[in-house]
C-alpha cells in the first residue's frame, strides 16, 4: 500500500470565534479534554502512518487553542521527519506561539481571514482582531517557509473583497486561496443565502482582467490554481460545485480518535478505543490500513449527507 498523502489532525473543537457557516451549525457536543487523543496516543498513530504521509495539517476548531499543540507538532516531526507540517488557524495566538511551533518543527500556516475591513471581519467572524491576525501573517511570513491565507467568499458580505485580498497579500508574498461555502448540515439556511460559487469567484476576479488557469501544484491539492493579468497567483477551492473526490489523498483523525477518508463520513475507524485498551502497534497497524484502504467519497454529489455536522468538529 503507497502514502496516503496528506493527514488532516483535528485537535479539538473550540474556538474563539464564531463564523456564521460554522459555530452556529455545531450539532453535538465538543469532545472533552479527558476524551481526547494524548500525546502518547497521537505519537503510535504517527509512527504507524511513517512511510505513507507527504503533509500533516493540523486544524480545529482552532488548534493553537490546545495547550499541548507544540508538543503535538513535536511528535509528528519526530515520527514524520520528512513531513511538511502545517497548521490553519485563526491566526489570534499565532504569533506567541511560533517560536515554539517552528522549534517543534512547524513548516507552513494557513490563516483564515473573510475581511480586511475590521467592523466586517468582526461581523462575519465574531471577536477577531484585524490587525493582531495581519501581524500574524507578517510574523508567519518571516520564519515559516509557506504561509497563506483562506477567505470564505459569502454573496452580499465580502464578495466585494476578493481583489483587495490579492493585491494586498502580494505586496507581503502570500499565497490566497477562495473558498465556497460547504453545505455540511448544519447552517442550511446561512449557506444557501450566502453561497458564492467558484466560477463566480474566478469572474469577479476577472472583471479587473484576463484570469488564467493553472495547473495544481500536486493533483491531490484542493485548490485550483489562477494568475491574473498582474501576475498574482491564487487558489479557489470549490468543493461544492467542483468536487476533485477522484483525487483526493486525505486521511483525518478526530480529536476523538475517529480517521475517516471523507469529511463527510459519518464515523470512520475508531482508533482511540483500542489504544487505551493497549493495542499492540500491529493491532494499531492494521486499523490504520483499515481506514486507508476503506477510502471513498461520501460526498454529497456521490451518496446523501449521512447527518448534519459542524466544520469545527471535522477540521475543515
Amino acid at each position: 500500500m503507497g502514502a496516503v498523502g496528506t493527514l488532516r489532525v483535528s485537535v479539538l473543537e473550540q474556538c474563539q470565534l464564531g463564523c456564521l457557516y460554522c459555530r452556529p451549525g455545531t450539532v453535538r457536543p465538543f469532545t472533552a479534554g479527558v476524551d481526547r487523543l494524548s500525546l502518547d496516543d497521537y505519537a503510535r498513530i504517527a509512527n504507524a502512518l511513517a512511510g505513507r504521509v507527504r503533509k500533516v495539517r493540523f486544524t480545529g476548531g482552532e488548534p493553537l487553542l490546545h495547550p499541548e499543540i507544540d508538543g503535538l507538532v513535536a511528535t509528528f516531526h519526530r515520527a514524520l521527519p520528512e513531513a511538511k507540517l502545517a497548521v490553519t488557524t485563526n491566526g489570534l495566538l499565532l504569533v506567541s506561539k511560533l517560536p515554539a511551533l517552528v522549534a517543534a518543527g512547524l513548516t507552513g500556516a494557513t490563516v483564515h481571514l473573510d475581511s480586511l475591513r475590521p467592523e466586517r471581519a468582526q461581523a462575519l467572524m465574531g471577536a477577531t482582531d484585524l490587525s493582531t491576525v495581519l501581524g500574524a501573517v507578517d510574523a508567519a511570513r518571516q520564519v515559516l517557509p509557506t504561509v497563506k491565507v483562506n477567505c470564505v467568499v459569502q454573496k452580499d458580505r465580502n464578495d466585494d473583497e476578493p481583489w483587495d485580498f490579492l493585491e494586498f497579500f502580494a505586496e507581503r508574498q502570500v499565497e490566497v486561496r477562495f473558498i465556497e461555502l460547504m453545505n455540511t448540515g448544519s447552517a442550511v439556511l446561512y449557506t444557501r443565502r450566502a453561497f458564492v460559487s467558484g466560477q463566480a469567484i474566478v469572474a469577479r476576479i476577472a472583471e479587473r482582467g484576463p484570469v488564467t488557469p493553472l495547473p495544481r501544484r500536486h493533483p491531490a491539492d484542493p485548490a485550483a490554481l489562477f494568475r491574473t493579468h498582474t501576475g498574482i497567483t491564487f487558489g479557489v477551492i470549490a468543493s461544492d460545485t467542483s468536487p476533485f473526490c477522484s483525487e483526493c489523498d486525505r486521511l483525518r483523525l478526530s480529536p476523538s480518535g475517529q480517521l475517516r477518508g471523507c469529511l463527510y463520513e459519518v464515523g470512520g475507524v475508531d482508533v482511540r478505543s483500542p489504544l487505551r485498551a493497549g493495542c499492540s502497534d500491529a493491532q494499531l497497524t492494521a486499523l490504520v490500513t483499515r481506514a486507508i484502504d476503506g477510502k471513498r467519497s461520501h460526498h454529497p454529489t456521490q451518496l446523501p449527507l449521512g447527518r448534519p455536522f459542524s466544520m469545527s468538529e471535522v477540521g475543515g
